[in-house]
């Protein structure tokens, strides 16, 4: 009970540090590193084995520090890092443009608003599978589909609260949150994909969709017309050169070459092949093949090889955003169970007779509330994302099931925030005040959150 109480008040100091706009990965990290010195020092629980132990406890808790990134940069953050130039590289070569306009071209002769927003809803929802930055893919979505939306006579609010959910579920094989579920449960990201993620996901979107119009038509009553919403298409003709529409397969092939190699897909088609494909190694191989488009585009070597240094760019940037915020999570994950908090507040909940789904529940609640504070789905889940199997192992229940729900309220959380970046460029380029753009995503956002939780429970039993 005394470690309970101890990290009760460290996690208070690191929920007060991080709503203080400190930096989230070192708060993450000194409380965790806090925690797990408390925990050796009272005896509870070794920081390192005795084969490990550097044989001076004050030194141990910076080599467990060190063992952690050493492990993370060599898996997990290599892959994320990948996903994060693979993207980048995508934007330079301005292939999510060209398959956005493949897409997204019908929306052009589409006269009813209600028509529109709903096909450009459900063409976004599905596009976002292949571009992973949720800023990315509401900027995208801006200067493409806003500019359409717009023109329609629909009101700058509606049209930013279509683009502002636009990666709300976070989902798709190149989702760094779902690289480090797969990580912590060890499973290949197709299967997690395909059987956890996308079961839940597409009833969601539709959930989503009906409440959207009904909210902002309700809002669009309330608000009154919207009478600069034409003049203020800053969106409007600001891409860039367009490359040829047969680039609009590069942001698909990661996710192609990921399915067909997923053992979920190849047993349920029965399919004789067995290859181990990796998400790092599949972005990796596809950016190579993007280069050959460019080569053969501009037919020059020379021009088009520096263009990769977009692509390493990236890769350091998502190290210091992401990378760091997965290490500092685990290391507080560690701290508590090293604590024995955890393992104290899971017996008190079932002696309680709370089972699986309260805890679960409870999870979800403050996930969504950490990610709706911080604006950073990333941040929030993967905070508590190391913690799930050890919860999954002490409340005898899937793993997956348990991760997949905190990976959604994460990103729920998220887009109804005003200091989630998306929304804030989003916000600017329109004209309109964060608030004003959370305050349209809020309510069907929190529908979904809350039905989200049951239908998981009904799916999965």
């Amino acid at each position: 009970m005394l470690g309970l109480l101890i990290s009760g008040l460290v996690v208070a100091w690191i929920a007060w540090a991080i709503a203080k706009k400190t930096y989230a990965p070192a708060v993450l990290l000194v409380g965790g590193m806090v925690l797990i010195t408390i925990g050796g020092v009272m005896g509870i629980t070794p920081i390192l084995s005795v084969k490990k132990s550097t044989g001076l406890m004050a030194f141990d808790i910076f080599e467990a520090v060190r063992n952690m990134f050493s492990t993370r940069l060599a898996g997990l953050g290599l892959n994320i890092m990948m996903i994060a130039g693979y993207s980048r590289y995508m934007d330079h070569l301005h292939a999510s443009t060209a398959l956005y306009s493949v897409v997204a071209a019908p929306l052009r002769y589409m006269k009813s608003q209600t028509l529109i927003f709903t096909f450009a809803f459900l063409i976004t929802q599905c596009l976002s599978i292949f571009v992973p930055s949720g800023a990315g893919m509401a900027l995208l979505t801006m200067v493409t589909v806003y500019p359409i939306l717009v023109r329609t006579g629909m009101s700058r609010l509606t049209a930013l609260a279509l683009v502002g959910v636009t990666r709300m579920f976070g989902w798709g094989p190149a989702s760094p949150n779902l690289n480090y579920a797969c990580q912590i449960l060890n499973i290949d990201a197709g299967t997690y994909f395909l059987k956890y993620q996308t079961p839940i996901v597409l009833p969601m979107i539709f959930v989503v969709l009906v409440a959207m119009l009904l909210v902002q038509k309700w809002w669009d009553k309330k608000e009154g017309p919207d009478l600069e919403g034409r003049a203020m298409l800053s969106a409007e003709d600001t891409t860039a050169e367009r490359p040829p529409l047969i680039y609009a397969i590069l942001p698909v092939l990661p996710l192609c070459f990921i399915l067909a190699c997923s053992p979920l897909v190849t047993n349920y088609f029965h399919l004789n092949y067995k290859v181990n494909m990796d998400v790092g190694t599949a972005m990796f191989m596809c950016t190579f093949i993007a280069l050959g488009f460019e080569i053969v585009r501009y037919r020059s070597l020379l021009k088009t090889l520096p263009s990769l240094k977009k692509y390493f760019e990236a890769m350091g940037q998502m190290f210091t955003l992401v990378v760091a915020l997965i290490v500092a999570g685990e290391v507080l994950a560690k701290g508590l169970v090293n604590t024995g908090a955890l393992k104290t507040m899971i017996d008190s909940a079932q002696a309680a007779g709370l089972g699986y789904r309260s805890m679960t529940i409870a999870s979800s609640f403050i996930v969504i509330v950490s990610a709706f504070l911080m604006g950073s789905g990333n941040a929030a889940f993967f905070s508590f994302g190391a913690m799930i199997p050890e919860f999954a192992k002490l409340l005898n229940v899937s793993g997956e099931v348990m991760m997949v729900i905190l990976d959604l309220m994460s990103c729920y959380g998220r887009s109804i925030s005003p200091v989630f970046g998306a929304i804030i460029a989003i916000a600017g380029m329109a004209g309109c005040s964060p608030f004003q753009v959370a305050k349209r995503t809020a309510i069907p956002v929190i529908v979904c959150a809350i039905l989200t939780p049951i239908w998981l429970f009904i799916y999965f039993g």
